[in-house]
Parts: C-alpha cells; structure tokens; sequence
C-alpha cells in the first residue's frame, strides 16, 4: 500500500507549574504530581510512520470541529493517498445525522 499512514492522539497538559522531587522505579513511566496546576493547554498531535509530525495547540478542550480542521490540514499536506489512525475519543465520533428531508 501506498498510502501514508498518520496516527492522531491529544493530550492536556498543565502549564507554568512547580514540579515536586519524587522517586520512581527504573524502567516505569511515572506521572508527576505537580503543584499550582491552575493553567493548561491541550495539544492535538499526529505522526507518520517516517516519523514527520504536525501539532495543535488549544486553550480550550479538543472538539469535533478541532479534530476535522485538524484532519483536513493533514490531507492538504499529504495530497497522496492517506491512512488515518483514530481512537474512540467523542471528538473523532459522528453522531447521527440526518439530511433536509428527515428521518
């Protein structure tokens, strides 16, 4: 297949924190607690599989219209055939529509 295969995930992070000095076991991918988490940004982000990566960055919850713009943007860089990889976050999922004349 010639098709370039981009896998998309988001992520909220706080923002202007003071870490805390922990300890954690070698080998383990630990989360810090961090005092003052009063500012954050979520990032919405996607990666090739040659490793190329593109990334937007929101003061305010991903949504629906984020996520499309967001796809859109991938499909006019990569005019080529192209593969999206999504998970079952709410704003990748469609709910049911219907046209001007109803059900």
């Amino acid at each position: 297949m010639d098709a370039t295969v981009v896998c998309i995930d988001q992520t909220k992070k706080s923002v202007q924190v003071e870490p805390r000095a922990a300890w954690f076991p070698q080998g383990t991918r630990p989360s810090v607690e961090l005092s003052g988490q009063r500012d954050w940004t979520c990032l919405l982000g996607a990666i090739t599989e040659d490793g190329d990566r593109f990334f937007s960055r929101f003061t305010e919850y991903v949504t629906a219209e984020h996520a499309k713009h967001f796809i859109l943007a991938l499909c006019q860089e990569f005019e080529d055939d192209l593969l999206v990889v999504l998970d079952c976050a709410p704003y990748f999922q469609a709910s049911a529509r219907h046209g001007p004349g109803g059900p």
